[in-house]
């Protein structure tokens, strides 16, 4: 199968789209022809750093999939070939890649999947398991509450893309807060923005100082953020780790979030925001436009259609 994949660690130059075998189901496991992958940060992260020293070369590269059933393994119940689902299928975020998600086929858990709603696009759903996932998780993490006010830094990014509507649609927040450049600004209040601040130009932690229930930090700025906060409000973050006051999330894959995530795009409530989609083929400059920072939302590649 063609894949997009590193045979050793490294920068963009190290990645290629080749062959590489089909991947076969084992117990409890799904094999998935994959119609659409979507690019992450962690993606790079793992490719430039080495994540784990138990990886067997060729690595795919890929955490989110949405595609087809293609065959399951003993001990799977409830899904069937030929099955619309979508997941995050890296069981442990940053533990061994066992399975990559930009090539023609890839495994999961059964556990870790769920179905996509008819409504839904194979692209849209390839774009929300891990920013949903990490969305929920960090206002699970805060104990958000119905009424409350959150700040979420990159709002234009990915992640805050779509905790923005996460925020206000699934845990019922009254207002939300972010930074993005002038430029972005009609983008991110399209999305749910109720206040942004032009990080270029101005102090977020100035202009709102102590508005914030909650922080979602994506940026790694928790001491500006935390003068944002209310007192006794709370900072979580999925990229700053060790720092007092600040609480590390790292993401699990959870069916029960990908469950809440379809119903939410199915009820309109969540909608996938898609910065640019890319072939297979050009997979490696998917990640490059990851790279550069400049996507408005999610990059992804469409393997088939």
């Amino acid at each position: 199968m063609r894949a997009l994949h590193q045979n050793k660690y490294g920068d963009l130059c190290t990645y290629q789209v080749g062959d590489v075998p089909v991947p076969t189901p084992g117990s409890s496991e799904v094999l998935i022809r994959v119609h659409a992958a979507s690019i992450n940060p962690v993606d790079l992260k793992r490719s430039s750093l080495g994540i784990d020293d138990k990886e067997t070369f060729p690595v795919v590269t890929g955490y989110d999939v949405a595609g087809l059933v293609e065959s399951v393994g003993d001990g799977v119940q409830g899904f069937a070939k030929g099955d619309r689902v979508f997941g995050n299928v890296q069981a442990d975020t940053l533990g061994p890649k066992t399975t990559g998600t930009v090539a023609e086929f890839c495994l999961a858990r059964h556990d870790l999947l769920a179905r996509v709603p008819d409504s839904v696009s194979m692209v849209d759903a390839a774009a929300l398991p891990l920013v949903g996932q990490t969305a929920i998780q960090a206002f699970e993490m805060a104990s958000v509450k119905a009424g409350e006010k959150v700040f979420i830094s990159a709002g234009a990014g990915g992640v805050g893309i779509h905790a923005m509507q996460i925020a206000k649609n699934m845990f019922g927040v009254s207002e939300v807060a972010t930074t993005a450049s002038a430029a972005k600004r009609d983008f991110v209040v399209k999305y749910g923005a109720d206040k942004v601040v032009d990080y270029k130009t101005e102090d977020a932690g100035a202009v709102l100082a102590g508005w914030a229930d909650m922080v979602l930090d994506a940026t790694q700025e928790s001491e500006m953020e935390k003068r944002v906060l209310k007192e006794g409000g709370k900072l979580v973050s999925i990229v700053d780790t060790g720092k007092e006051g600040v609480s590390f999330l790292l993401v699990t894959p959870r069916k029960k979030d990908l469950d809440k995530i379809a119903e939410a795009m199915k009820d309109g409530k969540l909608k996938a925001v898609v910065d640019s989609v890319y072939s297979l083929e050009d997979g490696v400059k998917a990640m490059k436009h990851v790279l550069d920072g400049r996507a408005k939302g999610k990059v992804v590649v469409q393997v088939c259609k």
